[in-house]
């Protein structure tokens, strides 16, 4: 008996059972419709409300299980029916229910991009809007969960496309699979139940994306959370349910529904960013819709179906889509076109932009494009419009991309013709001869765009190793004459790979091999450490063995000089480790002091020279680039304060301790009063704490003078 109608029996007793007349049997779910509503209810409250619903992005979950659910209900009524599914149908299905929106969706996206969006965000929307076209966004979002340097890049407009990425790639995968699997029972066990046999495949892909899942969660939360096989299981969740009766007495059901939103709810209410998700965690909302599907219509007033299927429910449901595709682009760009953040009344203005947005794409978009022509063409012509609209948004994510190169070509060919000597920090020594210190109007070297660009194409790629790995990378810059004047090591974390454009310059100019060891977010300490980026014990244990190696290779090369330096006011730190020195950890002192002192000890023990290079000015904590666009009119608006400027720096306490020198730059960066975003026409920072690669460049012959007593005369 199909469980979307009234059940007999006791309350208290309950069956499940795999059945092959279950598929046949569904009929329309208005609770389910009505579950939709739930769902998208929670993304948008999450996204315009982050605080108030910390962990709305559950409705992603639960619209995850909906898909499954209802997809494979779709399937198996096929297979139940034929014995098989036409591909090309079941496909051209999906084309129709989802492309149109999606893709006009898209194109809206980058026009909107180019009207108001900063241009230092042109980049990374391109690039995400192509990815979305081709719906891989997610994948995409995990690159760059594990890429140190994109960690800071700020939401795109067509972000929220990851979650119809995996979708559409179980859209591709799933009846590829049940097909592989129906045509296999038939060969080794002919006659074989097709829909146990669906179950079969359903547990096999669920049980191992579920147990992927917890594993990739610990190891790498980041990635974990937007990759493919780490999702799998909550549509398989979904797609089993569809071939499960469930009997269940009525009360029973009626609980059921409500321990399902209960438990959606409360994931919504309890979880929140620094939640290990999906992995495990995930079950609890996943579970949740499971249980509101499972539960059926009671036909009761009590029951949470009665709710979910009123009119304004299943209304929401019906927009549901339109709306995830809706809200998050309103969400991106309504603060470009205000200039200024949303405050109560702007976002429920939005919500009600979206709401009307949405009902007119499910009437003029979804609905006159989800019926097909008849026969053979009409599903031909379904394929060639989904290329036709693809073509069109990847043209136009390349025409935006275009447009940004455009400007930076010539932002740079008209700074071309900027005196020497003003460019730079050499303006803070001549501000009256270079026409101010952040030099005359608003000419710049680099513009902000270009220098964005920065974060997501280092200069040297392949020098740093990143949050996860403990392989010791290192580059030689510099000099490449076979025996050079002197050789110096850097070691650190990225704050040490800002400093490699001025290294690489400074190794040319005075014949100095440069050899460099750095590794996201983990500083030449021997102290214990904690950041905010999202880490594993895996990612700390990475950075212990890849300390003690680096350790090692110094004391062997034994250089000229050890320059060191780390973000250092970005940690917590705890005494210092004894597995990493050998040494005892009993210190009565401050452990981020001690645990820098201890490191650089093993090489001053050696006489190898140890200086540090103290941390540079910390700017207003956002992205400059984006604030001098943002600004183009005054520049000064995006300064701070010296005073604010100077973050407690424990690599200074630590070279005093343990006797190695200091390489201070402050006086580069600021004059008495003020501490500059563009220095001599140059942006001094790429992001809100790394110096663009043009500063850092500028500053090579000032780093050298600063550690010239450290380095072989002559």
């Amino acid at each position: 008996m199909s469980p979307s109608r009234p059940q007999g029996g006791a309350p208290g007793l309950a069956s499940l059972s795999v059945t092959s007349a279950t598929p046949l049997e569904r009929t329309y779910r208005p609770e389910v419709q009505g579950l939709r509503a739930v769902a998208v209810g929670l993304v948008v409250l999450y996204h315009f409300w982050p605080n108030r619903i910390p962990g709305g992005f559950v409705g992603v979950d639960v619209f995850f299980v909906i898909s499954g659910f209802l997809i494979t209900s779709h399937l198996m009524k096929e297979v139940v029916r034929d014995g098989t599914v036409s591909l090309r149908e079941f496909w051209a299905r999906r084309i129709r229910r989802l492309l149109p929106a999606s893709l006009l969706v898209l194109a809206v996206c980058a026009v909107a991009t180019y009207l108001w969006v900063l241009p230092t965000h042109w980049a990374a929307t391109a690039r995400q809007l192509i990815a979305s076209a081709l719906y891989v966004q997610n994948w995409a979002l995990a690159a760059d969960a594990v890429d140190y340097l994109a960690l800071g890049e700020a939401p795109t407009i067509a972000q929220h496309f990851w979650s119809l990425s995996v979708e559409e790639q179980f859209y591709v995968v799933w009846p590829l699979l049940l097909v592989a699997g129906l045509a296999l029972a038939r060969r080794l066990r002919p006659g074989a139940d097709r829909v146990r046999t669906a179950a079969i495949v359903i547990a096999g892909v669920g049980g191992a994306s579920f147990v992927t899942s917890v594993w990739m969660t610990a190891a790498a939360s980041a990635w974990a959370y937007f990759a493919t096989p780490t999702r799998i299981w909550e549509l398989a969740l979904g797609a089993g349910l569809a071939l499960v009766a469930v009997r269940l007495g009525r009360l029973a059901r009626i609980a059921l529904g409500w321990v399902g939103i209960a438990a959606i709810v409360a994931s919504a209410l309890m979880l929140d960013g620094d939640s290990a998700f999906p992995g495990w965690v995930a079950a609890f909302p996943t579970l949740g819709a499971a249980a509101v599907i499972a539960a059926g219509r009671t036909q009761s007033r009590l029951g949470a179906d009665r709710w979910l299927s009123l009119r304004p429910a299943t209304f929401v449901g019906d927009i549901s889509y339109a709306v995830y595709l809706w809200h998050w682009p309103v969400v991106v760009v309504a603060p470009f076109a205000l200039a200024r953040s949303l405050g109560f009344v702007d976002k429920v203005v939005a919500i009600g932009l979206v709401t009307l947005l949405s009902w007119g794409t499910k009437v003029w978009v979804e609905d006159r494009f989800r019926t097909p022509r008849a026969g053979q063409r009409g599903v031909a012509r379904t394929y060639a419009l989904a290329a036709a609209g693809m073509v069109l948004v990847l043209s136009l994510g390349f025409a935006l991309r275009a447009q940004l190169d455009a400007r930076v070509e010539a932002a740079e060919a008209a700074a071309a013709s900027l005196p020497a000597e003003c460019v730079g920090p050499g303006a803070l020594a001549d501000p009256e001869g270079c026409g101010g210190i952040m030099g005359p109007g608003l000419l710049l070297v680099s513009p902000p765009e270009a220098v964005a660009l920065q974060s997501e194409d280092p200069a040297y790629p392949g020098c740093q190793q990143d949050l996860h790995g403990a392989e010791v990378l290192t580059c030689a810059l510099g000099s490449d004459d076979p025996e050079p004047d002197g050789v110096v090591v850097l070691v650190g974390d990225s704050h040490g790979t800002q400093w490699f454009p001025a290294l690489d310059r400074l190794g040319q100019d005075e014949n100095l091999r440069i050899e460099t060891y750095t590794k996201a977010s983990c500083p030449p300490s021997a102290a214990a450490r904690a950041t905010g980026v999202a880490e594993s014990e895996g990612d700390l244990e990475a950075c212990r063995e890849w300390l003690g190696e680096v350790r090692d290779r110094v004391l062997s090369s034994a250089p000229d000089l050890v320059l060191v330096t780390a973000y250092s006011s970005q940690y917590e730190y705890g005494v210092p480790a004894d597995d990493l020195l050998g040494e005892s950890s009993a210190v009565e002192q401050d452990p981020a002091v001690a645990g820098f002192a201890q490191y650089w000890r093993a090489w001053l023990e050696r006489d190898v020279p140890v200086a540090t290079i103290a941390a540079i000015p910390r700017t207003q904590g956002a992205n400059v680039p984006d604030c001098l666009a943002g600004h183009a009119n005054d520049f000064a608006a995006c300064a701070t304060s010296r005073l604010e400027s100077a973050a407690p720096d424990p690599l200074l306490a630590a070279a005093e301790q343990a006797g190695a020198g200091v390489v201070d730059l402050t006086d580069h960066f600021c004059d008495a009063t003020t501490c500059y975003p563009v220095v001599g026409n140059v942006i001094v920072y790429r992001d809100y704490s790394h110096l663009s690669h043009e500063y850092a460049t500028a500053l090579a012959p000032f780093l050298g003078a600063a550690i010239e007593e450290w380095l072989p005369s002559g």
